[in-house]
């Protein structure tokens, strides 16, 4: 192996793809999607709520007026504590007009004819069984309804609690909850986890999941391009395959954290202050990325990077363009989500048997491991030997990625069968026989 030729490539690869246009433009833009993106569900957010006219009838004529009070009492203890996104309900009190099966008539009509949003049938018979009749166009809007559920069941507790001759302030104790307050302790101390510390790591998490697919990708196609342009043929005169397979993975994992400090240094100057300032303001609190985190994100990006690169770059040796190695690009994909799949049992129980073992499997571990020690202490022999299995993983799979390279590279004209390829892995110069070439120049 000759480490300067390497180097070479590595330089070039690294070049070629931060000097395009397209790479600068997915740069800067991807930031300013995702800015707008969080603004434009700020807005969403704020604007969601909005008026809802809501016809009551009020069977038993004695909840209309402590209804109307209650939403409005919530309403404002919202818009205190500057979340402004819960419906404003203007309610009018409506009579029942013959039955109350021809109420429910009437108002079906002008709910249809779009009069009022939705109208609330309280009836002391369906009181009794815990029940009241919602009606509207929609039945998604879960917030607004919860609005409404909520005021209802504190209505029933102050009756309940008049009926039986209590004090009616003992409704507002018996309304109050416990705001339960999470501490993470780890072996430096105890810190308070508000949730924002979790978002970020799952934002790190998905990064990542991204990158493996978007990178390795990346590698896929330009050995295949390189190889459909016959460019190949000229680079492997003066370097060898598996230099030449080297430096390109090299070069776009450089390219992949290039991005990645462009992204962290627009955030930090742009994006992070105000993110941070939304978040204080949130019950979410400030977010707190640890070192350890970072340190631990670079670590199995590299790691999960050069062991998927590895695996496209075997996947695209021996074809000669995308659709013939799209298929066989299915199987590092389902690899990359299975680690996604399982996430949320490792939410639940960072600890489980289920977060263990899919964080020691080499081809989850980058995805698994990480989250794990984002959320939790874990033990230090389980990440010594995710780092070592997927260490070996990925020498493994270099030589074997290295031995098809080397021969499929330069191989044209028809698609190799499986125990062709097989034999470009067996091969040995000066041992076994060459393969029977494929070429048709």
């Amino acid at each position: 192996m000759n480490w300067k030729k390497t180097f070479a490539v590595v330089r070039r690869e690294y070049v070629e793809k931060i000097r395009t246009k397209a790479f600068w433009i997915a740069t800067l833009v991807i930031p300013i999607l995702f800015l707008a993106f969080i603004g434009f569900q700020i807005v969403l957010a704020r604007r969601s709520g909005g008026e809802r006219k809501l016809a009551v009838v009020d069977v038993g004529g004695h909840l209309f007026v402590p209804l109307s009070s209650e939403l409005a009492s919530e309403e404002a203890e919202q818009i205190k504590k500057g979340n402004p996104r819960r419906a404003h309900w203007v309610l009018e009190n409506r009579a029942v007009q013959g039955d109350l099966a021809q109420t429910k008539e009437a108002l079906r009509k002008e709910l249809l004819a779009k009069k009022i949003n939705a109208y609330l049938i309280l009836d002391p018979p369906q009181l009794k069984k815990d029940q009241a009749e919602f009606y509207s166009t929609t039945v998604s809007d879960m917030v607004s309804m919860s609005q409404l559920e909520r005021a209802l069941n504190r209505l029933r507790t102050r009756e309940t609690i008049a009926a039986r001759g209590m004090p009616p302030d003992l409704a507002a104790e018996l309304d109050k909850r416990i705001d339960l307050k999470a501490f993470k302790v780890t072996a430096q101390g105890t810190a308070e986890e508000k949730g924002a510390g979790i978002i970020a790591a799952l934002i790190f998490f998905f990064l990542m999941y991204s990158t493996f697919f978007m990178y390795g990708y990346q590698v896929m196609r330009g050995v295949i391009e390189e190889k459909s342009n016959r460019i190949v043929e000229v680079i492997i005169a003066s370097v060898r395959p598996t230099e030449l397979m080297l430096g390109k993975i090299i070069g776009i994992g450089l390219v992949g954290l290039t991005q990645y400090a462009t992204w962290a240094l627009i955030a930090t100057n742009l994006s992070l202050p105000g993110v941070v300032s939304a978040m204080a303001s949130s019950d979410l609190g400030v977010p707190h990325v640890p070192l350890s985190m970072i340190g631990f994100f670079i670590l199995y990006f590299l790691l999960g990077y050069f062991l998927y690169a590895s695996i496209y770059t075997a996947i695209a040796a021996p074809f000669n363009t995308d659709q013939e190695a799209q298929q066989l690009a299915l199987i590092p994909m389902f690899m990359i989500l299975a680690g996604i799949m399982v996430y949320p049992a490792i939410m639940n129980n960072p600890s489980g048997a289920i977060a263990v073992v899919f964080s020691l499997l080499p081809f989850t571990a980058p995805l698994t491991m990480f989250l794990r020690t984002a959320l939790s202490e874990v033990p230090a022999w389980q990440i010594l030997a995710s780092i070592v299995l997927l260490v070996a993983t990925i020498f493994g799979m270099a030589w074997f990625a290295g031995r098809i390279y080397r021969i499929g590279i330069l191989m044209y004209g028809k698609r190799p069968t499986i125990p062709e390829i097989v034999r470009w892995i067996r091969y040995s110069p000066g041992k076994t026989a060459q393969p029977e070439s494929a070429q048709a120049t």
